[in-house]
């Protein structure tokens, strides 16, 4: 993958020595000793915690030696310094108040450490002149040492793989393929835990908050290189470099899905977003038109993050422009016809032979078969198996979305497993993208195993399942449109 001079900056020449960007953050994403400056009983020794599960060792730093036996019982040995640990240091996480934070980074420059990730804030995100100038010290003495910071203002690095964490609310053990890029420490946090119980498993995920040093721009050519991770998510507030920023990502791009949710695009919220992590915003107009033009996919919430994310893993591109929807009555026929249309999806009618196929054995009572579909065409699973077999045969049909009642799948378990098995065997056999919706409102069910019933449909099945109608609909069109754009800039489309 060929990046526009950013992923290998600061890589020797003629066999110099001088470690990558990659291979720096390689050092401190995969550390064999961690070192946790200024945790506190105060906060229950959170930081300490959090890396209690790192395959390393992991040292608890403070000059306050009363903090000694809480994190001493925690099982983590204790030294007045970093100087002071006797073996050398991967990854450092600082947690003090920010006038302390300049003396802390001198010592992890006198250590050689990997790298340092700040928690702490107080600093240009302030507006507060001598916030900034103390900021603007900091980066300067880590440009100098060539020292990666992390931060300030954020919570760093999440690698489940190796058990290093942002919280002890994360899971460790088990790596997926979804790296994230968060300005946000609450958004990192929080959508690793979503994208955990949506059984979207990550494989890298950085909240960088100010990014003094190292900004989003190098996070997404470093994941861009990372073999683990095979689509990447991120949420912003600004950029600092746009130009770089937006050359990477049409590099990325072209090899990875990048789904890219920037907020601060109002005025409200731009104020917002300088007052957290001292971003500039950019109009929203012009964001838009460039992510797109990059080959990014828009996103504009967690759920549509999920939702396209999952998406993209298990949708193939669809193979014509208009969808098949087949619904459980005529009533969610039209309602799920307007939310996909509404998002731009075209809903053709289908061919007359293909609706006389279709009557000739489900019979015209109850039900349609001009698209949407619903009724007795797919009622029964021989009756749903021979209809997917019409749809996969319509030249305008290039995607089929497909709603399930959890009411019936509760009610009648047999649905489930012949459910699973009709729509295992099209999936193997067709090129159409094929998603299921699952709904609870007809009647609403609030007792229905809809987590369970939504494991079975994509892991036995290995159809992407959404849980509304809305959100599905917005999540198969960013992926139709990611596949489009992507054959758009290869000249294909």
């Amino acid at each position: 993958m060929a990046l526009p001079g950013g992923a290998n900056r600061g890589a020797g020449v003629g066999g110099s020595s001088i470690p990558s960007l990659k291979e720096k953050l390689d050092r401190i994403f995969y550390p064999k000793v961690v070192a946790v400056v200024g945790a506190k009983q105060l906060n229950n020794y959170n930081w300490l915690r959090a890396q209690g599960t790192v395959q390393g060792k992991v040292y608890n730093v403070n000059i306050d030696r009363n903090e000694w036996p809480g994190a001493e019982a925690l099982g983590f040995q204790s030294f007045p310094s970093l100087l002071d640990i006797p073996e050398p240091v991967d990854y450092v996480v600082v947690t003090v108040p920010n006038k302390v934070a300049p003396a802390v980074l001198r010592d992890c420059i006198a250590k050689q450490v990997g790298g340092v990730h700040f928690f702490t804030a107080g600093f240009s995100e302030t507006g507060d002149s001598e916030n900034i100038r103390l900021e603007e010290d900091m980066a300067r003495m880590a440009r100098e040492a060539a020292l990666p910071i992390i931060g300030p203002n954020c919570v760093g690095l999440f690698h489940p793989k190796v058990g290093l964490r942002q919280t002890p609310d994360q899971w460790t053990g088990e790596g997926g393929s979804v790296g994230y890029i968060s300005q946000s420490g609450t958004q990192a946090q929080g959508f690793s835990l979503a994208a955990h119980a949506h059984g979207l498993g990550i494989s890298k995920s950085i909240s960088f908050g100010n990014g003094t040093v190292l900004d989003v721009t190098d996070y997404l050519e470093y994941l861009a290189q990372d073999e683990d991770t095979k689509l990447i998510g991120m949420y912003l507030e600004g950029v600092r470099d746009g130009r770089r920023f937006f050359e990477t990502l049409r590099a990325v791009a072209d090899e990875k899905p990048v789904l890219v949710w920037k907020v601060g695009r109002t005025e409200a919220a731009a104020r917002a977003t300088q007052s957290h992590t001292a971003s500039v915003a950019i109009s929203d107009m012009l964001w838009r038109a460039m992510v797109r033009q990059c080959g990014g996919v828009e996103i504009n919430s967690v759920e549509e993050m999920l939702d396209t994310l999952r998406g993209l893993l298990l949708l193939p591109a669809p193979t014509a422009e208009g969808i098949a929807l087949i619904a459980i009555s005529g009533g969610h026929a039209s309602e799920m016809t307007q939310m996909y249309s509404s998002v731009g999806w075209q809903v053709p009618a289908l061919t007359p032979a293909s609706i006389e196929t279709i009557a000739s054995y489900a019979g015209l009572v109850g039900g349609s078969f001009r698209n949407p579909i619903e009724g007795p065409a797919t009622g029964r699973p021989e009756n749903l198996a021979r209809t997917l077999d019409v749809l996969d045969g319509e030249p305008g049909i290039g995607c089929i979305a497909m709603e399930i009642s959890c009411r019936r799948l509760e009610s009648t378990p047999a649905a489930l497993e012949d459910g699973v098995r009709v729509l295992r065997e099209f999936r193997q056999k067709s090129r159409k993208p094929l998603a299921v919706v699952l709904t609870t409102t007809h009647p609403f069910t609030e007792t229905a195993d809809v987590r369970g019933f939504e494991r079975r449909f994509m892991e036995d099945a290995g159809v992407a399942c959404f849980l509304d109608m809305d959100r599905a609909a917005k999540a198969m069109f960013n992926v139709a449109e990611y596949h489009r754009q992507r054959a758009w800039l290869h000249g294909d489309g």
